[in-house]
């Protein structure tokens, strides 16, 4: 309800009696505060309209109407309808004059017309205006439950609402990112979930969690009242968020077990890993997309983020956390592999993150993970894995003596450490991690490119290598890998 609305009601026969702009009139009525006290501010709520008949105001000293008056426009109040015929004949020229001047409307209710009937008319009118409100915020909960359920995304959701209120919308995680939002080209600041931000209504979602994520609105200029336009609506959102929650961690378990039987070549059957795998409810003809994430320390705030474009990417993804790495398996990709690598990969550039492409088998599958998780450690950035990893294929050929092979083969090297208190093994390990870039190793090692070249000759004989050759330092980095999974 406007100012305005009440002038063109004929039933209450309202005269404005002050020179108002039609923006002024615009403004809207928060409710009625009927009142005969001299100094209602403390019980007034900003846009309020003041109802009175002025008694006890039997003083005609402009400035103390003015200081009346301008006590009501710091509120500020919508406007004051004043009622003549009781106390008050004709309106009091101190009041219309200081109502002029602070541009606050002045109504004069006429004697033939009851404040109550003004008091009443308001009520009605707004009840039926917020339940207006109501009707429309279960209407577009509705729409919004109709959407969800042929499986939109967050973001699809999002712009349902925006068709209604017309101004931005974001969602925050509670680390206070942002995990989706409509449109994509408006910036949103971090801190929102935290503390009030102007001109930012922050709903949080009823999610049954400690730290729910909220929904940010822009409410500049929107007469709405959006918290109850958007109540029904925020429960269905959280709702679709709580949707990859719920299924993730139902099946936390088996995908634990599942990364388990990958990584555990010697002790785990073919047949062990196709079980769990079927038991997740994957397809194994299926093209199965690997995704693996470090959550530990500032990362973990983009957990929602990674989850929700994982299931607006695929139609199928178990994922879940362990370790400090998020772990998920996806099927049926909603768009080409490329559209949705580019999508993931810039979540956060300083992730360490391995996205591996879809697989279609399961042998294939299995050594993409242990690649993986090789990868994740090593890497500052997201990455797209490449098809084949060599820690991928020293854990598939662990197995079957490899590990004590290795042990033997590299053992000279540390009898020798032992009985001289040389560094053989370490100037090994430090030569093979600097690609065998000698000016690298001396830097890492802090030692002279003589030393160097004596230590590498000691361990070629000992042995029995040529660390000049690609099948001598493969071998060798074949062996060292090895060893680390023995002492893993």
């Amino acid at each position: 309800m406007r100012v305005v609305d009440l002038l063109l009601e004929h039933s209450l026969q309202l005269r404005l009696q002050t020179p108002s702009t039609q923006a002024r009139l615009e403004w809207e009525v928060s409710g009625c505060s009927p009142t005969e006290l001299l100094d209602p501010t403390p019980f007034l709520d900003p846009n309020a309209l003041l109802l009175t008949s002025g008694i006890g105001m039997n003083f005609s000293e402009k400035r103390t109407w003015d200081a009346f008056v301008e006590r009501l426009a710091a509120v500020p109040v919508s406007a004051i309808a004043f009622a003549t015929g009781m106390v008050h004949r004709v309106l009091p020229p101190g009041l219309a004059t200081a109502c002029a001047a602070h541009e606050v409307p002045l109504l004069e209710v006429p004697s033939a017309v009851p404040l109550l009937q003004v008091n009443r008319h308001i009520e009605s009118v707004m009840q039926a205006e917020r339940l207006a409100v109501i009707n429309r915020g279960w209407t577009l909960a509705d729409e919004c439950a109709r959407l969800a359920n042929q499986g939109a995304e967050i973001v699809t959701l999002l712009a349902a609402v925006f068709d209604t209120v017309a101004t931005p919308l974001a969602v925050y995680d509670s680390y206070g990112t942002v995990i989706a939002q409509y449109p994509e080209v408006v910036s949103w600041a971090a801190g929102i979930h935290k503390k009030p931000t102007a001109g930012v209504l922050s709903i949080p979602l009823p999610m049954g969690l400690n730290h729910p994520c909220h929904l940010a609105v822009r409410h500049h200029d929107i007469d709405i009242p959006l918290e109850s336009l958007l109540g029904p609506v925020a429960s269905i959102i959280a709702l679709q968020l709580n949707r990859s929650v719920v299924v993730d961690a139902s099946r936390h378990q088996e995908i634990k077990l599942l990364v388990t039987l990958c990584e555990a070549w010697e002790e785990a059957t073919h047949n062990d890993v196709t079980k769990s795998f079927q038991a997740l409810g994957l397809d194994r003809h299926s093209e199965t997309t690997l995704i693996v994430a470090d959550m530990s320390g500032e990362f973990a705030s983009n957990s929602w983020q990674l989850r929700v474009a994982l299931h607006d990417a695929f139609h199928t993804v178990r994922v879940t956390e362990f370790d400090g790495c998020l772990f998920a398996f996806a099927q049926l990709a909603r768009d080409d592999f490329d559209t949705i690598a580019e999508r993931l990969l810039h979540i956060d550039t300083r992730q360490p993150l391995i996205l591996k492409s879809p697989t279609t088998s399961l042998f294939e599958l299995r050594l993409s993970v242990v690649h993986s998780l090789h990868l994740v450690r090593h890497v500052e950035t997201p990455q797209l894995a490449p098809e084949l990893g060599l820690s991928a294929v020293i854990a598939a050929t662990a197995g079957r003596g490899a590990r004590e092979a290795a042990k033997r083969f590299l053992a000279p090297l540390a009898a020798h450490d032992m009985r001289r208190t040389s560094q053989l093994v370490e100037t090994l390990r430090s030569y093979l991690r600097n690609d065998a870039h000698q000016s690298r190793t001396c830097a890492e090692l802090f030692i002279h490119r003589n030393t160097l070249n004596y230590r590498l000759r000691q361990i070629e004989n000992l042995l029995r290598v040529d660390l000049a050759t690609v099948d001598g330092q493969a071998t060798c980095v074949f062996a060292m890998r090895l060893d680390e999974l023995e002492t893993f």
